[in-house]
């Protein structure tokens, strides 16, 4: 082995050659980021496997500072200060045969420079993590699926691989799952956990009577097959795209063509299409499109929606593309990977093992995109967005094209001759008021000159911005649209020091994150953004267990109101850490061998004994389990937003359930909001409430008030709040009495027998039958009611609907219909 002064002797040069003792002066090199990101992944990954708790070769342990400092049998490891002087910056060098590390290839330049600088920072070494050695492993969320045995239960109860993994965590407790629930509480719970509307009688009926032993089996399937499901399933996935039907700039321009996403995403869980297709669709659907079949080509060209939806900001056409790129990968980050990717546009992630350079490396990606205008105050008409054709049959519409340019041209000399003549009138009428010479006259002229000249030049500068962009774009221009990108030229972006996109630095070549894939590279086509090499990477790559763990994570939160990571869009070194580890790895693994089915996964969940227990209370599990962690019953759980709404006109008996297409916006050629008059709507409906629209800026006022999603931005968990506000909305909204009305009418047009009707209301709100107390105390309710309206002087023919109604209302306002158990 070389001896010691010859090693410094060499150390010293290769760090000076190598610019080294430069960056070892970096001033963040001293930082808990620093080591996070750029040290320990490299000590789990490369070193602790033969310098460990388990394996010490050369007596010599790698797993901590104290360690390193008391070395092996060549002595100690670092000499905190001195790079130069220590064995390891030399060992990682591999310039002597006999003492390299590792052994078979050496880390790159970039590493060995950045232990160098951390080790010229003092070696620190995060306090936090400083009580126990690093394993040889990342962080639980970055590695790869872990094999899971499901162990037995010897109680007997679990007999499924979750069942199994839940009752494994119980017995650790010292809890145990309550029985199952009742037929009726089951059904309720299944419509509306799959579809989000009340089951009907008749349905809840034939299956508490339903006494073959699949019987439940063929309910789930039912409710996998319903359109409804999509729509319910589907909003889930719009929450996290942050949909909204405006843009979001400062004037919250409307997107006309935005709910072609929406129903896509509907479709697309209805169809059950592959979660790792699903993800390629949205991230690069253009350039499939131009791959595959021509009848695929509008849905997958609408599906780029998940990018197009990026909020945008100013005044300006595609105003700071630098925060719609950042939107872009803020939402992508969090959703597709449960990363938070926002902090490092500035500077390496606080947190996370995320570096600037990672996150310009993606940037590069949608730099090389072309994404859609919706409109802004500036430039009012949308324009860039998608055409819904392939490239070869644009030419269709050159003869469309060429008509309608003409036609504009004829418009827009139509147009000057009128207003030259409104204006000279105008002026005239003004010159002729200056001879009469009366003050008051004379002002009134010269105003309705100014009113008459900028309106009429309003008019010119319309048709002339339509034609010229209509010029601009060519044919395509009137091909069917969607809001989605195209596929641009291969683009590397610059370093924004930071995140100033005023002051560059080096270009920074596409690739993708190093704590995912430690090349940080990916084979890219010659042509193109690239953003399909980055989805199929995303999938079939080192992320694919990442993306796995996170969806299915998402799929158990809607599930039982709860995941089992508690930060669904965070699982970085800050996030929460699963309840039931083996349990995630084991639903990953089970979701990527079915196909990435998100149905398949529905299934496996909904048929397990955890999910088919009844929400009662257990003292004993309590006073150990007050939240319920362990899952030893069922959270009973409001209902949200949506399926309030949609249940209230389901029992009013007007619910539409068509797909009702596009918003009614006013006319393209009449927008003129400004940052001071903004768009701003409201458009009744009877539709479900995914189908309401949905403004960035202006938060739909009941959607709001149940704890909607924010339109503005990705949306992994809903608020959950209880309110004087929503209770006072249930008692006195115009909508909730409207729905009382009807419901009461349905009930008395169609029974006679007011016990019966009383049935029938319970059934179709609550779906279960009145018990004796409930009949009783109802009956008195009624007649009280009754006969208080006729005191007021009710009309007969109206006292007994009116007394229904309040029935109604009352019941629409209890805590068993607001909830599910």
């Amino acid at each position: 082995m070389m001896n010691r002064t010859a090693s410094v002797w060499m150390v010293s040069v290769v760090l000076a050659c190598s610019g080294g003792l430069a960056q070892a002066q970096a001033p963040d090199a001293a930082s808990e980021t620093f080591f996070e990101l750029k040290i320990r992944p490299v000590l789990a990954e490369s070193c602790v496997t033969c310098h460990g708790e388990v394996k010490q070769n050369g007596d010599l342990r790698l797993d901590s500072r104290q360690a390193m400092l008391d070395g092996g049998v060549s002595g100690p490891a670092i000499e905190p200060g001195a790079p130069e002087e220590s064995l390891l910056t030399f060992a990682i060098s591999h310039e002597d045969e006999l003492l390299k590390m590792p052994p078979e290839e050496p880390l790159s330049r970039e590493v060995r420079d950045d232990f160098a600088a951390w080790i010229a920072a003092g070696a620190p070494w995060p306090e936090a993590t400083a009580g126990g050695p690093i394993e040889g492993k990342t962080h639980w969320a970055f590695g790869p699926l872990r094999p899971i045995e499901p162990p037995v239960d010897p109680t007997g109860w679990a007999t499924e691989p979750i069942d199994q993994l839940i009752a494994a965590k119980q017995r650790e407790a010292g809890v145990y799952p309550v029985d199952r629930a009742d037929r009726r509480a089951l059904i309720r719970r299944a419509t509306f956990d799959l579809i989000g509307l009340p089951p009907e009688p008749e349905r809840v009926e034939a299956f508490v009577n339903d006494d073959r032993p699949d019987a439940y089996d063929r309910l789930i399937e039912e409710l996998l097959a319903s359109p409804h499901y999509g729509e319910r399933w589907g909003r889930y996935w719009l929450d996290l795209a942050r949909y909204a039907d405006t843009a979001g700039d400062n004037s919250d321009y409307p997107i006309r063509e935005a709910y072609l996403y929406r129903d896509y995403v509907i479709d697309a869980f209805n169809a059950d299409i592959p979660y790792d297709q699903f993800l390629h669709e949205q991230l690069a659907g253009d350039i499939l499109a131009l791959e595959g079949p021509e009848e695929d080509y509008a849905r997958q060209v609408i599906a780029t929606g998940f990018i197009a939806q990026s909020k945008r900001f100013g005044t300006r056409k595609l105003e700071d593309i630098h925060q719609i790129i950042e939107d872009t990968l803020h939402t992508t980050g969090q959703v597709v990977l449960g990363l938070s990717m926002r902090c490092a546009r500035c500077h390496d992630h606080k947190f996370d093992p995320i570096s600037a350079n990672d996150y310009y490396a993606l940037y590069g990606f949608f730099a090389g995109t072309k994404y859609p205008f919706a409109g802004a105050e500036e430039v009012r008409r949308p324009s860039e967005f998608a055409p819904l054709v392939p490239p070869s049959r644009l030419s269709e519409f050159e003869s469309q094209y060429n008509e309608t340019i003409a036609h504009l041209k004829a418009e827009l000399s139509t147009t000057e001759a009128e207003a030259s003549q409104a204006i000279g009138d105008a002026g005239f009428a003004a010159a002729v008021e200056q001879f009469v010479g009366l003050p008051d006259r004379i002002e009134r002229a010269e105003v309705e000159l100014l009113r008459t000249t900028r309106s009429q030049n309003r008019r010119i500068n319309g048709v002339k911005t339509e034609l010229t962009q209509l010029e601009e774009a060519g044919p395509e221009a009137l091909a069917p649209k969607a809001y989605a990108v195209r596929d641009g030229e291969p683009t590397d972006a610059e370093f924004q020091k930071g995140g100033d996109p005023r002051n560059l630095g080096e270009v920074v070549p596409r690739g993708v994150l190093r704590v995912l894939d430690p090349s940080g590279k990916i084979d890219l086509p010659e042509t193109g953004s690239g953003r399909l090499a980055l989805a199929e990477w995303l999938t079939d790559g080192p992320p694919r267990d990442l993306v796995a763990r996170v969806m299915v994570n998402r799929l158990w939160q809607h599930h039982f109101g709860k995941p089992i990571v508690a930060t669904p869009s965070d699982f970085g070194l800050r996030g929460t850490p699963p309840t039931h580890p083996d349990l995630l790895e084991w639903l990953a693994s089970d979701f990527i061998a079915s196909g990435w089915s998100i149905k398949e996964m529905h299934r496996r969940i909904m048929r397990s004994e955890t999910y088919r227990l009844a929400s009662t209370r257990d003292p004993n599990n309590e006073a150990i389990d007050t939240g319920n962690t362990w899952y030893w019953r069922f959270d009973r759980r409001p209902l949200d937003a949506e399926a309030l709404r949609d249940g209230l006109l389901a029992l009013g008996g007007n619910l539409k359930t068509d797909r009702p297409g596009p918003h009614p916006f006013p006319e393209v050629n009449t927008w003129t909001f400004t940052a001071h008059h903004q768009f701003k709507a409201l458009y009744p409906s009877e539709h479900r409430s995914v189908y309401l629209m949905v403004q960035r800026l202006h938060p739909h006022p009941y959607l709001s008030l149940f704890n909607g999603p924010d339109a503005g931005a990705t949306t992994a968990m809903r608020d959950s709040s209880t309110v004087s506000l929503q209770a006072l909305y249930l008692l006195n909204n115009t909508f909730v009495h409207d729905q009382a009305e009807r419901f009461a009418g349905r009930l008395v047009t169609s029974m006679a027998d007011p016990d019966a009707r009383l049935q029938q209301a319970y059934l179709l709100a609550f779906g279960r039958r009145p018990t004796d107390n409930e009949r009783e105390r109802a009956e008195t309710f009624l007649a009280q009611y009754q006969a208080s309206l006729i005191s007021e002087g009710c009309a007969d023919d109206r006292c007994e609907s009116e007394a229904w109604s309040a029935l109604a209302r009352a019941m629409f306002a209890s805590n068993e219909f607001f909830h599910v158990d």
